[in-house]
């Protein structure tokens, strides 16, 4: 009896990413397991997945370019796209297990202990290379500017693609920015000296120097959603005036984060400004 073939990881790569891309992801990529060190203990893919090899990466589903361009800023807290992205990570951990015959394992969104996520999808974009830090924080595409990302830890030993070569910001509009007006399209909207959020400076072609005031965006990226939801049950529970407790709970802001943890399902951000004005994706939003 002749001995099985040897499995091709590189072929199963290829399948997977076919098959993602067929599914409506827009990058896909691909990091090794261990290369998770800076990660704290308990939350790398070996903590979650016995014997993981690879890290899948997955972008896609981005807000459209109309989205963007709308002067209803409120309407991307109502039109949540995040919750897609998350239903790709599925359909693919499935694909392999039920075709590959690796264990895989989606990571699902939202937090674990202590306010952290269960792995940190930033990390493992950028160690995927889906993208590369930027100074207002997302993950940055090359290509496709900001997008959603989700995870697959597996078993297959499936071939590494490793960290973008270059980075994506600061794009070329940002240095001629910083050259002219000693600022760039992000820090502007948001300036952390001016009750902003950002700050930071390009040197030598590269952003430098980052600030982030991670409080004071924490308030204006949930002013819904379930930490906004925690936030009006509590104001309502403390006052003693019927009529004050009313006005909480049958308002504007606590109706739209009701609206904002059951329609949206896992829409988060409700502050978009300093991506809406990023040149990194402009091209890709660009349209007739």
């Amino acid at each position: 009896m002749s001995a099985p073939a040897a499995v091709s990881f590189e072929s199963l790569k290829d399948q997977l990413i076919e098959y993602s891309r067929r599914s409506g992801a827009l990058v896909v990529g691909v990091a090794d397991a261990d290369a998770f060190g800076d990660a704290p203990e308990g939350f790398r893919p070996g903590d979650l997945l016995p014997q993981a090899r690879s890290v899948v990466v997955l972008g896609g589903a981005p807000p459209r370019a109309g989205d963007w361009i709308s002067p209803v800023v409120e309407l991307q807290e109502t039109m949540g796209t995040s919750d897609r992205i998350n239903t790709l990570g599925r359909k693919v951990a499935h694909f392999i297990e039920d075709r590959l015959g690796y264990y895989a394992l989606f990571v699902p969104p939202g937090v674990n202990r202590g306010e952290r996520p269960f792995l940190s999808l930033m990390l493992a974009a950028e160690l995927a290379g889906c993208g590369s830090r930027s100074l207002a924080g997302p993950i940055l595409h090359p290509t496709y500017g900001m997008l959603y990302f989700t995870a697959i830890i597996t078993t297959a030993a499936l071939p590494v693609d490793g960290p973008c070569a270059e980075s994506a910001c600061p794009a070329p509009a940002c240095r001629d920015m910083w050259q002219s007006e000693g600022t760039v399209p992000c820090v502007k909207t948001c300036p952390i000296d001016d009750g902003g959020c950002l700050g930071g400076e390009i040197a030598d072609g590269r952003f430098a120097a980052p600030r982030y005031d991670r409080a004071r965006c924490t308030t204006r990226v949930y002013n819904h959603w379930i930490p906004g939801f925690q936030k009006g049950l509590e104001l309502a529970l403390a006052t003693d005036d019927k009529e004050k407790r009313k006005m909480i709970l049958y308002g504007s802001a606590f109706t739209r984060t009701l609206w904002s943890i059951t329609y949206s399902a896992s829409n988060q951000a409700q502050c978009f400004e300093c991506m809406r004005v990023c040149p990194v994706g402009l091209e890709y939003r660009t349209k007739k």
